[in-house]
């Protein structure tokens, strides 16, 4: 069953996360941050399934090498509190395959920011926990297993030929760029499910706009989510299979009754 999952935050040094980690994270790869002037190792990482960088076309060709991606965003970024950048991550449908998974997400990161002069890191992890995995990146909020995913970070200043503008894109701050990119994802996803003759969609409405009676689930966080994912429960993730459970009971429901009224058994 096809799931919409789409969240967008910043990577920010307030929140005491470098740019270079966070970048070698995602691509799976060893980065050194030059504003902190350390070096994090994640090239270790099995379950990193593609990972590139998408330029815009005037952008210099030496920003498709991640250690220079880094070190210029960091000198863009004078601040000790400067947001250095975007980031996304979203499920990816496990109806398609890792080839039309790449071709989905990169027709989307190109149309959408790409450009409007952003450069994107683009990554798809595996997300599957298996018993010869070194990572455990799950989604213990769907409660599944197969969970194909793609990390997106997005620069903050548009980029020409001369490098990134001095000044940030403020633009791209505000909540109608969020509600059109999640509809994008949505409808980027409902195309390619149509074109394969799939009788499945997604939507980037919450439940209750779309009339559905469930509960809507609740972000459970990065810090939650990796001591889920070591076996301890957390409150976020108690609160999250709680929900599961009423909307598993809702469900149950509705497919009772409509039983009932094709069988006209309902009085």
């Amino acid at each position: 069953m096809a799931l919409f999952s789409y969240n967008m935050g910043y990577i920010s040094r307030k929140q005491g996360r470098p740019i270079a980690s966070a970048t070698a994270y995602i691509s799976g790869s060893r980065l050194r941050d030059s504003y902190y002037g350390k070096t994090y190792y994640h090239n270790n990482r099995d379950d990193v399934m593609y990972s590139e960088i998408l330029l815009p076309l005037n952008a210099p060709l030496a920003f498709g090498d991640r250690q220079t991606l880094v070190d210029k965003i960091n000198e863009s970024e004078i601040r000790s509190d400067a947001r250095t950048a975007r980031q996304i991550k979203m499920a990816l449908p496990i109806e398609l395959n890792l080839e039309e998974q790449i071709g989905l997400i990169k027709g989307y990161i190109n149309d959408n920011f790409v450009k409007l002069g952003m450069v994107a890191v683009v990554a798809i992890h595996q997300g599957s926990l298996s018993k010869n995995s070194k990572s455990k990146d799950i989604d213990p909020v769907n409660e599944r297993k197969d969970n194909p995913h793609a990390h997106v970070i997005l620069t903050t200043r548009k980029v020409d030929e001369n490098g990134f503008n001095k000044l940030k894109s403020r633009e791209w701050d505000k909540k109608e760029y969020l509600i059109m990119w999640r509809k994008q994802w949505a409808d980027a996803q409902n195309r390619e499910f149509e074109r394969k003759g799939l009788d499945v969609q997604v939507s980037h409405e919450s439940y209750a706009a779309r009339g559905i009676k469930r509960l809507p689930t609740k972000h459970i966080g990065l810090a939650a989510m990796a001591m889920e994912n070591k076996g301890v429960k957390t409150e976020r993730g108690d609160i999250h299979r709680k929900i599961l459970a009423q909307n598993k009971k809702i469900i149950e429901k509705k497919q009772k009754m409509k039983r009932e009224r094709d069988y006209g058994l309902t009085r």
